[in-house]
């Protein structure tokens, strides 16, 4: 189970000293509940680390976390947004995972950090958020767009006092690399500067069941500007939750690129992969003509896709990709199409005008 959160709150206050305030003007709401915390690994009876081919083993975090060349300035990694799916372990209760980068936190009650995570309701409707945290305050929602596929970079830079011995000035910023947009904002906070991580977490307090996310993909990770040259026997984190699920991390390739894999009972094996591309967003267009007829004539509606499978008309009949259909109103009437395809579904529409004719409209 994660630490107790009176524990860290005090040891937050003593050790790390207050968090200065955040521009809320620009941030969306707190995800309640939705803490993502400091690591504790498992132990042993002995009271020895648990490890698994020398690898420590959490309840919570797995990836990769170093504190070799301390302290951390910046961090960042570029990772892909997975899609997820309730696995029922945890029947009627909503799973979550998040994907984020950190530094502080690998054995003290310190963490500034920042990523992505997706929510699997038991009866369906997943969502996807992004979001950043200072320990111990919770996490908070950042106001944009995001959605399965999507590569996002998240980063840290300490900006002024860089030093752990008094509060910093942090620059946190998110990359949507697939769907165009950036977000960035500065934080006073007081870290240890002790580590940097990049982690899969089963989030929550107490920890939540864990979605089944399948792989995530780090290509690349990068701690104080410079290739972290992880290795798993040294660096590695691997999760078993407390329902049962697991995460596991791959072995490194070239020191900065690894994932994460999801497992139910016993950890999966892994080996890194690559950033799959997304399905491309179908298009739809509608046109009338004429756009202006007398009442009773027709007018022929054409409409036409990209990267669709099925169109479907609302007020005329449509088939296929693209075609034509002849349509006669007595009255002006809105005609749409909506085509879909693997990447989502895009709607169109036209408007014919119907006159009344001569000596007949009252």
């Amino acid at each position: 189970m994660k630490p107790n959160i009176a524990h860290f709150l005090c040891a937050a206050a003593l050790a790390a000293g207050a968090i200065g305030p955040a521009a809320a003007e620009t941030n969306g709401g707190p995800l309640e509940r939705l803490t993502n915390s400091p690591m504790q690994a498992d132990y042993n009876h002995d009271g020895s680390i648990r490890r698994i081919h020398n690898t420590i083993m959490t309840g919570y975090w797995s990836g990769y976390a170093v504190n070799a060349s301390a302290p951390y300035t910046s961090a960042s990694g570029t990772f892909q947004v997975p899609s997820v799916n309730h696995d029922n372990v945890a029947a009627g209760s909503t799973e979550y995972v998040s994907q984020w980068v950190g530094i502080g936190g690998y054995g003290d009650a310190t963490l500034i950090q920042l990523g992505a995570m997706e929510i699997a309701p038991s009866s369906g409707g997943t969502s996807y958020v992004v979001w950043y945290e200072l320990y111990p305050a919770g996490a908070i929602q950042v106001p944009q767009t995001v959605k399965p596929g999507d590569i996002i970079t998240a980063s840290l830079q300490c900006a002024a006092a860089c030093s752990p011995s008094s509060p910093q000035t942090w620059l946190l910023g998110l990359t949507d690399h697939t769907a165009g947009w950036t977000w960035t904002q500065s934080f006073q906070y007081h870290s240890s500067m002790a580590s940097a991580e990049w982690i899969t977490e089963a989030p929550g307090w107490p920890t939540l069941p864990l979605a089944n996310y399948g792989q995530v993909t780090f290509d690349p990770v990068d701690a104080n500007g410079l290739n972290p040259n992880l290795s798993l026997s040294a660096n590695g984190v691997l999760m078993q939750d407390p329902y049962g699920e697991t995460s596991n991390a791959s072995a490194p390739v070239n020191g900065d690129v690894f994932s994460t894999c999801w497992g139910s009972g016993s950890l999966t094996p892994c080996t890194a992969g690559q950033f799959t591309t997304p399905p491309v967003a179908p298009t739809a267009s509608l046109s009338a003509n004429p756009r202006l007829v007398t009442a009773g004539q027709s007018s022929t509606l054409s409409w036409s896709s990209t990267n669709a499978k099925s169109c479907a008309g609302s007020g005329f009949s449509a088939s296929g990709t693209s075609g034509s259909a002849i349509v006669r109103p007595t009255v002006t009437t809105s005609y749409s199409v909506t085509c879909t395809g693997s990447g989502g579904s895009a709607s169109a529409l036209a408007t014919v005008t119907s006159a009344c004719r001569a000596q007949k409209c009252k």
